[in-house]
C-alpha cells in the first residue's frame, strides 16, 4: 500500500473517513470502541490478533509474550478479545509498543492501567476498562487472520483510523480510492469552515451539500 495513501488518512479525522466510506456503501465504523485518551489518534495498516479463553484458568498460557512478539512498526495492532471483563492490554504493554514504533492498539475487549495509559503518549482504544487480568485466562489463538472489531471485519493490511470520535476500518482493497474521496471531502470541509469563520449564516450555507 502506497505510503501516500496512509498519509492522506493521517490528515483527517474518523468522521471524514466514515463519510467517504458512505459513498462506497461500506460501513466501517466499529461500535462501542472508544479512546482511552480522546486527544490521541492512531492511523495505520492493521496487524490482527485473536484471543480465546483457556479451558483451565490459572495455568500459564502464551499470553502476554505471544502478544508482545507481535508488536509491528507502523502498524495498528487490532485485537479481538474475549470480552470487556478481561484485560488484553495495559500500561506496560503500551510502553513496549511505543518503543517498537507501533501506531496504536484497538482492543475489542478489556484494558487496564488507565492512569498510566493517559499519562503516556501511546494511543489505546478499547471496549471498556477492567482491573481483571487476562493472563492465565486467555491465550493468543490466531495472528494475521480476519477478526471482528466492534462488529466490523478487520483483515491484515486494512487501514484503521482511530481518534476521540471513534474507530473506522477501511478495507485494504478500497483504501486508495477511499483516500481520494477523503481528500475531496477534506477540501470541501475546509471551504465550509472558511465560510463559517468569515461569518456565514445558516441561510448562506443551505445550498451546500455538507455533513455538519
Amino acid at each position: 500500500m502506497d505510503s501516500e495513501v496512509i498519509g492522506t488518512f493521517r490528515t483527517v479525522d474518523s468522521s471524514i473517513v466514515s463519510d467517504a466510506l458512505d459513498q462506497y456503501g461500506i460501513d466501517g465504523v466499529a461500535t462501542e470502541i472508544g479512546a482511552v485518551d480522546p486527544s490521541q489518534k492512531a492511523v495505520g495498516r492493521a496487524h490482527t490478533l485473536r484471543f480465546e479463553p483457556v479451558s483451565n484458568p490459572g495455568s500459564q498460557t502464551n499470553f502476554p509474550y505471544a502478544l508482545l512478539e507481535e508488536l509491528r512498526s507502523d502498524r495498528v495492532l487490532a485485537i479481538d478479545g474475549v470480552g470487556p471483563e478481561l484485560s488484553c492490554w495495559g500500561g506496560n504493554a503500551s510502553v513496549l509498543a511505543e518503543r517498537a514504533d507501533v501506531e496504536g492498539v484497538v482492543v475489542d475487549g478489556g484494558y487496564r492501567d488507565v492512569p498510566d495509559i493517559r499519562s503516556g503518549t501511546f494511543p489505546v482504544f478499547g471496549r471498556a476498562p477492567t482491573p481483571k487480568t487476562g493472563q492465565r485466562r486467555l491465550t493468543v489463538e490466531e495472528v494475521g487472520g480476519t477478526i471482528d472489531i466492534g462488529g466490523v471485519a478487520v483483515s491484515a493490511d486494512d487501514v484503521i483510523v482511530a481518534d476521540g470520535t471513534g474507530v473506522v476500518v477501511v478495507p485494504a482493497e478500497s483504501a486508495a480510492e477511499v483516500a481520494d474521496t477523503v481528500a475531496e471531502i477534506r477540501s470541501e470541509e475546509s471551504t465550509i469552515e472558511e465560510k463559517i469563520d468569515a461569518g456565514a449564516t445558516v441561510a448562506d450555507l443551505e445550498d451546500d451539500d455538507h455533513e455538519f
